[in-house]
């Protein structure tokens, strides 16, 4: 070739270095397009403070459905159709925040401060204990349906006080996660009360 002339090899060469740039500059566009993930909690809805003479309660163990064991929040389309809401996740396992709501508001609703979770302390059994199986927590629309099955005992005698299967609805605000972990929340709260009837009736 004549000098200064590029070669077809030394063309092709050039636009191989030209298209890895772009490709380069494409793929971190797409990164920092990324939408950020919002995170949601489940709260504990029962007003009230604690006492000191309310029985003792052991919350756990809590059970969710293999589906649920993920970080994004699932929502429910269809009876048969699930989508998972990517950027729209739980700041805490499905189980652990069932736990722990739980735990609160049956400290409120029974005002005791003597609460603790599962395992319990080999030296101090608490006068009744719960077990959670969550059977179904969904939502399709605004309609928010939890079924659970529950267990309560006295650890200390493994004696067997209730064992019962809760299906309980509620009507949430809206379809969006915030919504959704709101109804969940107000779900958790009705378990609770019935949880903390059948203790009452007992003690």
């Amino acid at each position: 070739p004549a000098q200064g002339q590029i070669t077809p090899g030394e063309l092709i060469m050039k636009l191989l270095k030209l298209l890895a740039v772009f490709s380069l500059l494409s793929l971190l566009a797409a990164c920092g397009s990324t939408p950020r993930s919002d995170y949601y909690m489940l709260s504990a809805e029962t007003q009230g403070t604690p006492g000191r003479e309310g029985p003792s309660i052991g919350v756990g163990p809590v059970t969710v459905p293999d589906y649920l064991k993920r970080k994004e929040m699932v929502l429910n389309r269809s009876p048969n159709k699930l989508e998972l809401a990517d950027y729209h996740r739980w700041a805490e396992t499905l189980d652990a925040g069932v736990l722990r709501v739980t735990a609160i508001n049956l400290a409120a609703l029974l005002e005791t401060q003597q609460v603790q979770t599962f395992p319990w302390r080999r030296a101090s059994f608490p006068d009744y204990g719960v077990s959670i199986a969550v059977v179904q927590f969904s939502m399709k629309d605004t309609a928010a349906l939890l079924v659970a099955e529950w267990t309560l005992t006295r650890p200390k005698s493994g004696e067997l006080i209730s064992q019962q299967i809760s299906e309980l609805s509620s009507q949430a605000r809206g379809s969006e996660p915030e919504d959704v972990a709101a109804a969940y929340s107000a779900l958790l709260e009705q378990l609770a009360e019935k949880i903390a009837s059948v203790v009452r009736q007992d003690s």
